[in-house]
């Protein structure tokens, strides 16, 4: 088959109802034309880059893909593959570039692994054009499949060692990130714009814009590292870190990716930005991605969420660390990334695997996707600081000139109580305004909440351990708060906008308490009081590190005798570095740079999302309560049968009536549906459920 020959048939065939291949073709290699003037990448290569997005959809011009389009065949051979030996002919890039071309072809609707076609490749799969068979991929395929998947290629063009396996990724990455991000544009009509900022302007502005419509101006640091691109700094709580960690965005910055600790933090911010930047152009992500857009009427906008596909993007951590991790459609996840603005917001709040992670990818993005970073926490310490400066990001505010404002903020004024929290209860039944009491475990937080609630009626509880449905209802409620108490465990300590009078709390590390401290007196309107008390019991440490509590503990008569943020910055960097050491341990281990399944890896790789759950952190798995268990086993036993509506239906169901039960509490009332499983992902748990203080566990 000659060039013209294949022209005249992207012409007249289809790759929608209404657009022809070629029409498809061009308008997606246009928006990967305009993609790339926002990206940092070698030039060198935009011919081959846009050539293969114009080829992307070649195999389209199979028989069997027209008859399934035009509703005569139900399912047809994978065009991705069907079209890679006509696309070999037509693709003139030096090596490795063409092979890596042709990789991201096949890939584009599958991730790389050693297995990929492998059925139609050993029944030597053709492309039919009018009944005859007019090219045989199954060489081609095989071939560049295997020369990436075992790393071959990479060997062969001078990518050796863990360096190399990394600055190989990034090219693949680059290749099949654009591919797939220009092919989901056009197919949904939109163009490159929707996907990039104009300029980083763009945020700055609408910062600045909030800040008025609010009454504020911006403030002399907030104006210091205003376009500064990259860097790290520590704020006091209430100083506006968000709108400063947005300020700092430059103009080259492609898109603001936002990370936070948790799906409760992330659900907050997310609501923040779409004030500040208007809905249209944020987008978010989560573990509860799901259940969000269901509630808000926009499951069809799943893609545009979970990859990133707005210039502003808020997220868990996780999600993006995903993208290092090899997990499907990672190339799409990283795409996001090149020339972004990363801002990693409560960076203290990591366990040091998980920072290990941060770090290592911090170092990855900024070596080979050109982003931009920015690393922010009101109790960022010491030792982290000088790591962040070893991975290649600069200090953005001098301590000298934060210093004065955190000696200028006396909000908290702290106390050591006598006994456990338990010995407190009368006297916190008798406060008034508004109370907080942050407990470290579900259990204890239950018992303390119900001894209180016996005394007084105006009293809420919220940990983590209620369904997916009743916590966000709980969420609400506890943003809504005027007087009374609350009764929590950590869920209340990162990037929450609440603000309470007095606060009773055990002991917990450190910074976790000076993040406790921050809840208190948020406003600095009046002097807020805390009172710390030590857990009761031989496991009193748990859920944290037995070393960090300790340590904590014996800086207790210090936090007593605090006067101002100051003080507490300073002891918070004494307990880190008293116990640097642990975290220095994993950090040294470089497990994105060296492991197997770090960097190197460019073949898919599905358990990372299992590894950032499990790792470092105690296990816990999702499942549905005795009291919700019979529905959803009815639902997952009659899935086979039920239509689209029916199966959403009982997706919803299951989704909202699940939570995350430890895997201990788990193993001792497990209720196993095979069923439930396959379908769900879940498990049922034996146990009770009340709406007022969630799953009855014993105390």
């Amino acid at each position: 088959m000659e060039p013209g020959d294949i022209e005249r048939l992207i012409k007249e065939r289809k790759a929608k109802p209404d657009k022809s291949i070629y029409e498809h073709s061009l308008s997606a290699m246009n928006i990967a034309r305009e993609l790339l003037k926002r990206i940092p990448h070698d030039a060198g290569l935009d011919e081959c880059l846009l050539g293969h997005v114009f080829l992307h959809d070649i195999g389209k011009v199979d028989d069997r893909f027209q008859e399934r389009l035009e509703g005569n065949r139900k399912k047809a051979p994978p065009h991705a593959y069907l079209g890679l030996e006509l696309a070999s002919r037509l693709i003139d890039c030096p090596e490795p570039y063409r092979t890596l071309a042709l990789t991201s072809i096949l890939t584009h609707h599958s991730d790389l692994h050693p297995m990929l076609y492998s059925e139609e490749i050993n029944r030597g799969e053709s492309l039919i054009i009018n009944g005859i068979a007019v090219s045989n991929p199954a060489e081609t395929a095989k071939h560049v499949r295997n020369r990436l998947a075992t790393g071959r290629l990479a060997r062969e063009h001078g990518f050796a060692g863990p360096e190399g396996k990394v600055r190989f990724r990034a090219l693949y990455t680059l290749f099949n990130g654009l591919l797939r991000v220009s092919d989901w544009l056009e197919s949904a009509g939109l163009g490159a714009d929707f996907y990039h900022l104009n300029s980083g302007a763009v945020v700055r502005g609408a910062v600045l814009n909030y800040l008025s419509s609010k009454g504020f101006s911006p403030r002399d640091y907030q104006l210091a590292v205003t376009g500064k691109g990259s860097g790290y700094f520590r704020l006091p709580t209430g100083d506006g870190k968000t709108e400063t960690s947005l300020l700092v965005t430059s103009d080259d910055a492609s898109k603001v990716i936002y990370s936070l600790p948790t799906i409760t933090t992330t659900e907050a911010m997310r609501k923040r930005f779409e004030s500040i930047f208007g809905p249209d152009i944020v987008s978010f992500s989560h573990g509860m991605l799901f259940l969000s857009l269901y509630y808000s009427g926009k499951l069809d906008e799943k893609l545009i969420h979970r990859y990133a596909m707005k210039p502003i993007f808020v997220s868990t951590v996780d999600q993006v660390l995903l993208a290092f991790l090899g997990y499907p459609r990672f190339p799409v996840r990283e795409f996001a990334l090149r020339g972004a603005h990363w801002i990693i917001d409560e960076i203290h709040a990591y366990t040091p695997f998980t920072l290990s992670l941060i770090l290592d990818g911090i170092e990855y993005a900024l070596k080979y996707l050109g982003t931009k970073v920015t690393v922010m926490s009101a109790t960022l310490p010491a030792p982290l600081a000088e790591e962040l400066g070893r991975r290649g990001l600069k200090e953005l505010l001098p301590d000298k000139g934060v210093a004065s404002r955190y000696r200028s903020r006396k909000r908290v004024k702290i106390g050591i109580g006598q006994g456990s929290l338990f010995d407190a209860v009368d006297e916190i039944a008798r406060e008034r305004g508004k109370v907080l009491v942050v407990a470290n475990t579900v259990g204890r937080a239950r018992r303390v909440y119900e001894e209180i609630k016996a005394k007084r009626d105006d009293v809420y509880l919220f940990h983590s351990r209620f369904i997916n449905r009743d916590k966000r209802e709980k969420m609400e409620l506890v943003e809504k708060i005027k007087s009374g108490i609350l009764v929590a465990t950590q869920v209340v300590e990162v990037s929450l906008d609440i603000d309470y009078d007095v606060m009773y709390t055990e002991v917990a590390p450190v910074d976790a308490l000076i993040q406790r401290f921050g809840r208190v007196n948020r406003r600095g309107l009046k002097r807020g009081i805390a009172y710390i008390f030590e857990p009761e019991g031989n496991k009193k440490h748990l859920p944290y590190d037995r070393d960090a509590f300790e340590e904590t503990l014996n800086l207790l008569g210090e936090l007593e005798g605090v006067e101002n943020e100051l003080e507490l910055l300073r002891l918070n960097d004494r307990f880190y570095t008293a116990i640097w050491g642990k975290y220095e341990r994993e950090l040294k281990k470089r497990f994105l740079w060296k492991s197997r399944d770090g960097l190197g890896r460019i073949t898919k790789w599905s358990r990372g999302e299992k590894l950032l759950s499990t790792r470092d952190t105690f296990m816990s798995l999702p499942a549905v309560p005795r009291p919700f268990l019979e529905k959803a086993i009815d639902y997952a036993s009659r899935w086979e049968e039920m239509g689209h509506e029916k199966r959403l239906d009982a997706t919803v169901y299951v989704i909202e009536h699940t939570l995350n039960v430890p895997i201990w509490t788990l193993k001792e009332n497990l209720h196993d549906n095979d069923d439930l499983r396959e379908h769900f992902g879940v498990f049922g748990v034996e146990l009770d459920y009340s709406k007022e203080t969630g799953l009855m566990e014993e105390l």
